[in-house]
């Protein structure tokens, strides 16, 4: 087998990042927007020793599962993996590889969203400055390579809006030293924030002015200086250029302050199916004291708040932190308490205390909960977590540990969070058994 080799072949399977799989032969060959059951027409692009990579040419039979992807860069853009399958096929998609993944686990079919296109919240465009014009869009996929695109189908229509209004006015000169454009919009409150994030800022008076013009949901501007030389998104200092740091979201009826460097679920609508599915995986009382780990901005923490006693915070990012608090007090909520503090510590006081902790909330990142992490937590000794994943690998992994220091899963319920993509968010009930 060789590069540029054309072979017809039946695809007989498929990875959880959304590669059909074919064997020529004793080689496994990987293939991007194909699906189970069709036969295709492949070009080879890669040959390693066991397997190779290839590209469509022709699809000879098409799956029934196949629709046409409503983006015209779709296979091209590394944004969405799951455009040429229909919704309902991508929800099975999603927990056939979920059952394969876990097989020891209780695995529940994935929650699928009312809305799986513009649901997006956030957006962070790269711009680049190439043969003396600025292009903007998403990378490539496994490329720092940049595909121009009018407008995103996964992202809502005002930050679509705002993205379209900077690729017609943002110059050369303005986007000089540039790397991302990044842009919040929250339909509930109807506030956007946009923040330009690059080595210097620019003379950017007149094109702030004509933004706010055009768009009164804008109630932030700010300029983030990142000079590293790595792929961190955001740098330490920022100054503000309109507005405030921070604009306001809304979950479940609380209503979020939110500070650009702070987390927040990218889709509002199945943030709140999730976190539902979270607060009735904990079966809380009144007289429950709850842990949220990792708590960013309190949204969890603040959900849970009114079914039990008193829910205890800690974050180590301390803007996050301070709006958390704020949070508390402009929903009116006084039995939440958010520290800035490294977990290790917190746990540690905790045991200090002696404090009986009923349920522990933990929503750590895609790396999951690292050792020392998975320890602090056994050392808060909780009867019973409640995990929110965005990585299923790293979930399972940690699952394995949990079950070594006397817990157990009882279910895992996915909630389809990332829509058009290979990524799902999942809610675990784990209970301590011993």
């Amino acid at each position: 087998m060789k590069k540029n080799e054309i072979y017809t072949v039946d695809i007989i399977d498929d990875t959880n990042l959304g590669y059909g799989i074919a064997k020529i032969d004793a080689m496994v060959v990987f293939i991007p927007a194909v699906l189970v059951g069709e036969k295709v027409e492949i070009a080879i692009t890669k040959v390693q020793k066991k397997y190779a990579y290839a590209r469509v040419l022709k699809i000879i039979k098409k799956s029934p599962a196949r629709i046409e992807p409503s983006c015209s860069v779709a296979g091209r853009c590394g944004g969405c993996q799951l455009q040429h399958l229909s919704y309902a096929a991508q929800l099975d998609f999603k927990y056939k590889h979920l059952k394969a993944l876990m097989k020891d686990q209780n695995v529940l079919f994935p929650l699928g969203a009312k809305e799986p296109l513009y649901y997006r919240n956030k957006a962070q465009f790269p711009v680049q400055i190439k043969n003396g014009k600025v292009v903007m869009g998403f990378y490539r996929s496994h490329s720092n390579d940049i595909v121009p695109c009018s407008s995103c189908q996964i992202q809502s229509h005002e930050i679509n809006a705002l993205y379209q209004f900077f690729q017609e006015h943002l110059t050369v000169e303005l986007a000089e030293g540039l790397r991302h454009l990044f842009i919040r919009y929250f339909d509930k409150t109807k506030e956007a924030q946009i923040v330009f994030i690059g080595q210097q800022k620019n003379a950017w008076d007149s094109l702030i002015k004509e933004c706010v013009r055009t768009f009164p949901s804008i109630k932030s501007i700010v300029f983030n200086t990142n000079k590293r030389n790595d792929n961190v998104i955001l740098g330490e200092h920022y100054e503000v250029l309109y507005g405030k740091d921070s604009i306001y979201a809304d979950c479940l009826s609380n209503t979020i302050e939110l500070h650009f460097k702070s987390f927040f679920q990218v889709n509002s609508q199945q943030m709140e199916v999730l976190y539902k599915e979270a607060i009735k995986a904990a079966e809380l009382d009144a007289s429950m004291t709850v842990v949220d780990m990792y708590a960013g901005t309190g949204t969890i923490g603040l959900s849970v708040a009114k079914y039990v006693k008193e829910v205890l915070g800690v974050e180590i990012v301390e803007e996050a932190v301070e709006n958390a608090k704020k949070n508390c007090r402009l929903n009116g909520i006084t039995n939440c308490t958010y520290l800035c503090q490294d977990a290790s510590l917190f746990a540690h006081d905790l045991m200090m205390q002696k404090k009986a902790i009923d349920v522990a909330l933990v929503d750590p990142p895609r790396k999951g909960m690292n050792e020392q992490g998975l320890q602090d937590l056994m050392t808060i000794n909780p009867k019973q977590i409640v995990y929110v994943s965005c990585n299923p690998r790293t979930l399972y992994r940690d699952l394995q540990w949990m079950e070594k220091a006397g817990y157990k899963c009882q279910y895992i319920q996915p909630v389809d969070m990332f829509c058009q993509t290979t990524g799902v968010e999942c809610v675990a009930k784990i209970e301590k058994m011993r």
